[in-house]
């Protein structure tokens, strides 16, 4: 039995709740087994494979590679990082494993770690792009990766060859039964040239439908790259079955051409020339096209379609290639009579004589421009929200229904602090401060999309350095295929907040103490009300004057005056609680709303008692203003909730009468409404 470095308890206590894929694996051979995996290595590779080794669990074309940087470990005895790609669920992931060799005695272990790493944005895309190109394009597409695995295949593909994608997915397309034996090398030199970056256009294959038919298609490659490493081929198929059928009955049928021309009519331009290139017959989509008639297009060459688009070399590979009796394609852009250019897909068909040598050229296009047309768009879209986005202070972010960030414009990384690696797949809560995480719940608690509504919204950011932004936008839910996304423009508004806060705190706070004011009283009373009816308790306002307040003004003049109200005002907020109410009135007269106090009489008398006395020790103590020490006293009128009344106003009159009643008796003195005074 093979003794393990490490046990099951130990790896699990150190790995059990990593984010991270954990594999520890014993090297068996020419393959490893599996010891242990964490949770998060399992919900990786979505199986429990305990016991069985990486080529039992694993497809080829990803065992292959991952078993090559494990040998490497152990053959350097060192640390060993690699980074792969997996396509998953209509994405693309990108993984770093780092590799940890480790021996006891005879036997040889690794212990791998895989995380997710963010993918590198023109990889993505582009994948993007060309997915939402081509997943409803008439024409058939599949995504191939650089070891011929099938990765996806749009809608039209899967109709017309009745495939299971599911069961497809993952196995070599080269061994498929919808490949025709003799396409199978040609598809695998195709994709080969496309990984090494040859620009790969209008090549034939033969694939078997659905009904077991042979049918004909030409084939663009187009790489898919990242960090100049090609991870997988798109493949866009058109058919030409039918064009393919007609030229081999022109081959042998006298009349062919006419027969040929007639079916093509509708749905190419046919042009037939001799071997020197001059035009013997046109079908009637090249006239309605090109704006010439048939006596004008009759003993001319190709050139007369010319658009000067296209080099020497270009022309030069054309004959090269028909000359020698292949067959010729690309895509061409023609001139018309009046100089307007059209592009077309253009495949030349060397046609032989009974002796088998060439003796004229079948060229067959089709109208792409409208194809071409919306390429260009495209791209010139996608240019342009670059650049907006490059350079606006705008803050634009793209999450998916979860709040991950898919796109965040540069505004973010400069505002925020952050770095563009830091902020793709992060969550957009992390970016906000505590006050606007309800707000932004709500938002992803959405699930219908909101094409045409406007939702405005308030958010608080924080910066990568702990400051803070308010931003105000818009946002809409979107529906991409199969999965809904959020989008966001916003712009800072900090400024204006910061004013807004300013009006406010000035609406509802006295200009000289900065303690709230009659207005903020008037509008916090219901909810303190509230609260002590919840809480069984009772409230008490304290109505209180301070005492010689005019002999202040009159010795010391009115700055020393205004100073020794602040002052005051600063002592009574020292003197209780913290969600106790300090408000100054005006002049010399100032409100305190008492909370949290007692319903039972006798114990609420005694907490009034104690408050008088903490305002009467925080005054006797005084403070100094310009070198003059003052300790003054005050009259203080008391009425409480629920006892002596219940609205606002009723209270604040009970209260004064009360003061009233108690300056009439003496000075730094107190009365509660409606009992005998206390000295």
């Amino acid at each position: 039995m093979t003794s393990l470095v490490y046990t099951f308890e130990q790896l699990n206590m150190l790995f059990k709740n990593s984010r991270d894929a954990v594999f520890y694996m014993e090297k068996i051979d020419d393959d490893y087994k599996y010891i242990y995996l964490n949770m998060a290595a399992m919900k990786l590779i979505e199986m429990d494979p305990i016991g069985t080794t990486v080529s039992h669990s694993i497809p080829p074309h990803l065992s292959k590679n991952i078993i090559y940087y494990y040998n490497l470990s152990l053959e350097k005895r060192e640390q060993v990082d690699f980074e792969d790609f997996t396509y998953k669920r209509l994405e693309i992931r990108k993984q770093k494993t780092s590799v940890i060799p480790i021996e006891e005695g005879d036997n040889r272990f690794i212990l791998a770690t895989t995380k997710d790493v963010s993918i590198d944005r023109d990889i993505e895309d582009k994948y993007l792009f060309m997915r939402s190109v081509f997943y409803k394009s008439f024409l058939s597409t599949v995504l191939i990766s650089t070891d011929f695995q099938l990765l996806e295949a749009n809608p039209k593909f899967i109709e017309e060859f009745n495939i299971q994608l599911d069961d497809m997915q993952g196995g070599n397309i080269l061994n498929s039964p919808i490949l025709d034996k003799e396409s199978a090398p040609l598809l695998k030199k195709y994709i080969t040239q496309a990984q090494n970056g040859a620009n790969i256009t209008s090549k034939m294959l033969y694939l078997i439908d659905k009904d077991n038919v042979r049918r004909c298609f030409t084939a663009t490659f187009s790489s898919l790259t990242s960090n100049d490493q090609v991870i997988a081929v798109f493949v866009i198929m058109q058919e030409i079955t039918q064009f393919i059928q007609q030229e081999e009955a022109l081959k042998t049928t006298s009349h062919g051409f006419e027969t040929f021309k007639e079916a093509m009519n509708s749905a190419a331009d046919v042009i037939l020339a001799d071997i020197e290139g001059k035009i013997l017959e046109v079908n009637d989509r090249v006239v309605q096209n090109t704006g010439y008639t048939r006596e004008e297009l009759y003993g001319e060459s190709h050139t007369i379609f010319n658009s000067g688009i296209h080099s020497d070399d270009f022309f030069n590979d054309l004959w090269t290639t028909v000359n020698t009796g292949e067959v010729w394609r690309n895509e061409v852009c023609n001139r018309k009579k009046d100089g307007d250019t059209y592009w077309v897909d253009s495949t030349i068909i060397p046609m032989l004589n009974e002796f088998g040598e060439i003796h004229q050229f079948l060229t067959i296009q089709f109208n792409i421009s409208m194809k071409k047309k919306m390429m260009s768009e495209l791209y010139k879209v996608e240019r342009t929200f670059r650049a907006i986005t490059e350079n606006t202070n705008d803050f634009i972010v793209v999450t998916d229904l979860t709040g991950r960030i898919k796109y965040a414009s540069p505004s973010y990384i400069r505002k925020l602090g952050y770095l563009e690696s830091e902020l793709m797949d992060k969550s957009y809560e992390q970016l906000l401060c505590e006050e606007s995480l309800e707000k932004w719940q709500q938002i992803i608690s959405q699930t219908s999309p909101n094409y045409n509504v406007e939702n405005k919204i308030e958010l608080l950011l924080q910066t990568n350095e702990a400051e803070r932004i308010w931003t105000e936008g818009n946002y809409t839910i979107t529906n991409d295929f199969s999965q809904n996304e959020i989008i966001m423009v916003s712009r800072e508004i900090t400024e204006r907040k910061e004013l807004e806060n300013k009006l406010m705190f000035m609406a509802y706070h006295d200009s000289l103490t900065h303690l709230p004011n009659r207005r903020l009283l008037n509008k916090e009373f219901i909810p303190i009300l509230e609260k002590a009816n919840a809480n069984f308790k009772a409230i008490a306002l304290f109505y209180i004057d301070g005492d010689n307040f005019k002999k202040v003004n009159d010795d010391f003049g009115h700055d020393i005056g205004d100073e020794f109200l602040t002052e005051f005002g600063q002592a009574l907020v020292r003197s209780v609680k913290c969600d106790d109410l300090v408000v100054r009135l005006g002049g010399d007269e100032f409100l305190i709303v008492i909370t949290e106090l007692s319903r039972y009489e006798e114990v609420r008398l005694q907490q009034v008692e104690n408050y008088v006395e903490s305002i009467r020790d925080t005054l006797k103590i005084g403070w100094e203003i310009r070198g003059h020490h003052f300790s003054p006293t005050s009259s203080i009128g008391i009425s409480m909730y629920p006892e002596h009344g219940d609205t606002l106003d009723e209270l604040i009159d009970l209260a004064d009468r009360a003061l009233y009643k108690a300056k009439q008796i003496c000075k730094n003195n107190y009365q509660i409404c409606d009992v005998v005074s206390r000295v």
